[in-house]
């Protein structure tokens, strides 16, 4: 079978200092060569995906939207320990270039959120539900995945108001009224699918395949998001007052670890394989606790 790879291993020490509709058919009869090249054209045109710098700018309205409604909660060393965990997981990304900030939001909801562009979050309540580094490992490598392919982006495109000549000013003091407007429009959409209704259940589950196979390559047990959602399984039918709003927009525990397990009987993978360090952990959150 083949085996997840181990690669990432040696950072380890380093980073423990640190953290101390089907198709229209079209008839070629009926269409001279000019108007294919015209039709051609149009579907390129519409088809074009925003820009990395587009995406950015959208997301700094989502996450001052985030952050402004559950507060951000300034503690330093939670804050340093999430942000050096964090983006050297996203260095094992496939969007490693991009600028990624992480904050703590002043809430017990468990949850965590990733706007377009890299801005994530992760509440209180959640550090407070994590057991080991691994866990948490894999609840942020879930949520950069989420940034890695786009999900938010795609659930807002499939709104129609990225359109086909729409546009973001890079800095937004070059704003216009119209881009205005349609900022505001899509960023009322990314809050629908983070906190409204949530993402599909298909890019949940493409997150946490993408969480296993990242924590893996840092040299984390890809087990850590399994056994995190593990935990949460007992009360996807009648779930507590804090998880409501984590188990209200993903798919139940059960299904997301039944696929999680496909992907570690396909990748030959054993548990325990690597270390999630969870007396780490504890003697972190001893010096340090979640309030």
């Amino acid at each position: 079978m083949k085996k997840l790879k181990l690669i990432g291993l040696v950072m380890l020490p380093a980073l423990a200092v640190a953290l101390s509709s089907s198709a229209q058919k079209f008839s070629l009869n009926n269409l001279d060569t000019g108007e294919l090249l015209s039709a051609g054209k149009d579907l390129v045109k519409a088809a074009k995906p925003m820009s990395d710098d587009e995406e950015i700018q959208l997301g700094r309205r989502v996450a001052a939207r985030i952050a402004g409604t559950f507060g951000i909660w300034k503690d330093e060393n939670w804050t340093e320990r999430i942000n050096v965990m964090g983006r050297t997981l996203a260095l094992y990304s496939e969007r490693p270039d991009l600028k990624y900030r992480f904050a703590i939001l002043d809430t017990d909801d468990v949850n965590a959120y990733s706007a377009p562009g890299g801005y994530i979050f992760i509440s209180r309540g959640m550090l407070k539900e994590v057991k080991s580094e691994g866990e948490l490992a894999g609840v942020l490598a879930h949520e950069l995945g989420h940034v890695a392919k786009k999900h938010v982006v795609k659930e807002i495109q499939k709104s129609n108001l990225w359109s086909a000549g729409a546009k973001i000013a890079v800095s937004a003091s070059d704003l216009n009224a119209q881009e205005e407007s349609l900022l505001n429009g899509l960023t009322d959409e990314a809050w629908k699918s983070l906190v409204v209704k949530g993402l599909s259940k298909e890019d949940e589950f493409e997150a946490d395949r993408l969480a296993a196979l990242n924590a893996d390559k840092f040299g984390y047990d890809p087990y850590g998001i399994y056994n995190f959602i593990k935990r949460l399984a007992p009360e996807e039918n009648k779930p507590g007052q804090n998880l409501k709003m984590l188990l209200g927009t993903h798919p139940k525990p059960s299904a997301r670890l039944a696929e999680l397990d496909k992907l570690y009987q396909k990748q030959g993978c054993p548990a325990g394989a690597l270390p999630d360090f969870p007396e780490r952990h504890d003697k972190f959150c001893a010096k340090h606790p979640v309030k």
